[in-house]
């Protein structure tokens, strides 16, 4: 049996034999056409950007390297002169510590340094440990990573940093390098349920609309990670009823036509963590490199749970300005992903 559909010229005749149906199909088109209207109206934003959420690579600024430094067997320098060298890169003396990324110790004619990720001409270079020793003012033994070699190349310095009128530095990251526990760090923090939701967390807004209501104004927003990427990339920070069904219109799109990792490594690679000199920081790579010296693909858990633990205020838990509230913060986030089961107790 074959299921016959009627024809336009039917429907006509249908509607025109028929005023009360023809009533109720004018009016169900006039609702789906403002419905239509509506929406992309309040995804305008969103449409107007091509849907670029800044995960994408060429969302990094354009840099202007200078010619790196080479530490070669033979040649001479004091460990001193290395040591005024690094610190222009911005690595830090290390103590008694252990040399992590960033970090450096000199002791007489001896200096050890653990080097950073870095980029080059031919691509990214991973961290080493960079061993040299010094006698009558001469390099006599060079290492890294335990290997004799002839010379070790530091990374470049940049010289300046292109990105637009605004002074803001970024070092855009790819979530599939990053430690898992950098990633779940920022989750624990922000958006533990990111995973499952469809960019809108309705538990999450009901929870925030108690608290609003109780407190007669917009204190609390209930946004989910996609939500604040929506903000960030599209709209402001006012806070109103209409910005609020705007951004979770447009974080349901995102979630339609991005995947989760993209998503995460917008947000990531946008979100604003602090300045310090008239730089503003974007990004969790930019933060990384700012407060602890090193690539994001290096930071350990506690470094992590810092910057994860910024994201709710950047000024009100910066480690160099408040380092109180940004360790109480820190055990804040902590806390959070051992009782998510992502990380032990101890």
């Amino acid at each position: 049996m074959r299921l016959r559909i009627p024809s336009l010229a039917a429907l006509r005749r249908l509607l025109r034999m028929h005023p009360r149906l023809r009533r109720t199909a004018y009016i169900l088109g006039g609702a789906l056409g403002f419905v239509l209207v509506v929406t992309v109206w309040l995804l305008f934003p969103y449409l107007r950007a091509f849907g670029d959420i800044g995960s994408e690579p060429e969302n990094a600024p354009s840099r202007l390297y200078g010619a790196p430094s080479v530490v070669r067997l033979g040649e001479e320098m004091r460990a001193s002169d290395l040591s005024t060298e690094l610190e222009s890169l911005g690595y830090h003396a290390a103590g008694s510590a252990a040399l992590a990324p960033g970090r450096y110790r000199a002791d007489g004619d001896f200096l050890a340094a653990r080097l950073r990720r870095h980029m080059t001409p031919q691509g990214p270079v991973r961290g080493q440990l960079l061993v040299a020793r010094f006698r009558r003012g001469a390099v006599v033994d060079l290492r890294l990573d335990g290997q004799p070699v002839e010379q070790a190349e530091l990374e470049a310095p940049v010289l300046a940093s292109y990105y637009d009128e605004e002074a803001r530095e970024r070092w855009p990251v790819l979530v599939r390098e990053l430690p898992e526990h950098v990633v779940q760090a920022v989750l624990a923090a922000e958006d533990a349920s990111f995973y499952w939701h469809p960019g809108v967390s309705p538990t999450g807004i009901a929870r925030a609309l108690l608290v609003n209501l109780r407190r007669g104004e917009v204190a609390q927003g209930g946004s989910t990670l996609t939500q604040q990427l929506v903000k960030n990339a599209f709209l402001t920070s006012e806070r109103s009823l209409f910005r609020k069904i705007r951004e979770a219109v447009i974080a349901v799109a995102v979630e339609t036509h991005h995947t989760k990792r993209s998503i995460l490594q917008g947000y990531l690679n946008g979100i604003y963590l602090g300045g310090a000199g008239g730089i503003q920081y974007y990004g969790l790579g930019s933060a990384a490199r700012a407060y602890f010296g090193k690539d994001a693909t290096e930071l350990s858990l506690e470094e992590a749970a810092v910057i994860a633990g910024m994201i709710k205020s950047p000024a009100f838990y910066s480690p160099l300005v408040h380092a109180d509230r940004a360790r109480r913060r820190r055990d804040e986030v902590l806390r959070r992903m051992a009782d998510l089961g992502w990380i032990d107790a101890a």
